[in-house]
């Protein structure tokens, strides 16, 4: 058998400019297909059901409306610091006080990342609930209508019968 494969593998070599070159071919995997069946029989089984699908959408754009929000929190702190300090106030900027300002734009900004931390695992909860309220909602829907098409039907075939 192993004389076999080297007879086979051999007989592939070519003659290039008195250089021997083999040529390449993928390899087999024991059930007998490419790698690359098997990546794609692999993917089938990996697919997203519909609800899986509009529930990543919806973590993906609470998390987006997350990092905007904490951005303009952010923005709207260090805002009404400033204005209310320099312009309100009308305190001049010293240098002496420079650290507390900085010592302030530092706690806004860890606001800022409080807010977005909070944001994604407390919004996905209440978005997968209101998800699932809404579809409970409407297979409701498609129940009654299908056990009010039932009893017309069972009561024309009455009038039938």
């Amino acid at each position: 058998m192993q004389d076999g494969n080297v007879d086979a593998s051999q007989s592939k070599a070519k003659q290039q400019d008195g250089a021997a070159a083999m040529e390449m071919q993928p390899l087999k995997s024991a059930e007998g297909g490419d790698a690359d069946d098997r990546k794609k029989a692999s993917m089938h089984k990996k697919e997203k059901s519909v609800l899986q699908g509009k529930l990543t959408k919806l973590a993906v754009q609470i998390g987006k409306a997350g990092l905007v929000m904490s951005a303009i929190t952010v923005i709207i702190l260090v805002l009404y610091f400033t204005v209310d300090t320099f312009v309100v106030n009308k305190k001049p900027w010293l240098p002496e006080c420079t650290p507390v300002y900085v010592q302030y734009f530092v706690k806004f900004f860890i606001i800022g990342v409080t807010v977005l931390v909070v944001a994604v695992p407390e919004g996905l909860p209440l978005a997968v609930t209101i998800s699932l309220a809404y579809s409970v909602k409407v297979r409701g829907k498609e129940s009654r209508t299908s056990q009010l098409m039932q009893l017309q039907l069972g009561v024309w075939g009455d009038c039938w019968g």
